[in-house]
């Protein structure tokens, strides 16, 4: 009894050693790697980076938009210093550098 219980303990921890074997291995390789779930990770936070960024990029635009609506001193303002509209009887005089 003592034999058959020593040999079933020595197959059951033969099977375990390989199945955390060719476990390891596949957290080391494939596609599902541990290394590519670190690159996963890196790409998911520049990208949560980036959104971040253009949300904040989006309310600063938002509020423009709402100043321009707004005011049509502000509205003015934009067009002469971004756009270069002018006035009737303005002109604009170009120096070189």
């Amino acid at each position: 009894m003592d034999q058959r219980l020593y040999t079933s303990k020595l197959w059951l921890s033969l099977i375990l050693g390989f199945g955390v074997s060719v476990l390891s291995v596949g957290m080391v390789r494939g596609e599902s790697s541990v290394f590519s779930y670190l690159e996963l990770r890196k790409s998911q936070l520049l990208l949560e980076q980036t959104v971040g960024k253009l949300r904040d990029e989006n309310g600063d635009l938002q509020l423009e938009i709402s100043k321009i609506k707004n005011s049509s001193t502000y509205a003015r303002k934009v067009l002469r210093d971004k756009y270069h509209v002018t006035e009737e009887g303005e002109r604009i005089v170009f120096f070189p550098d």
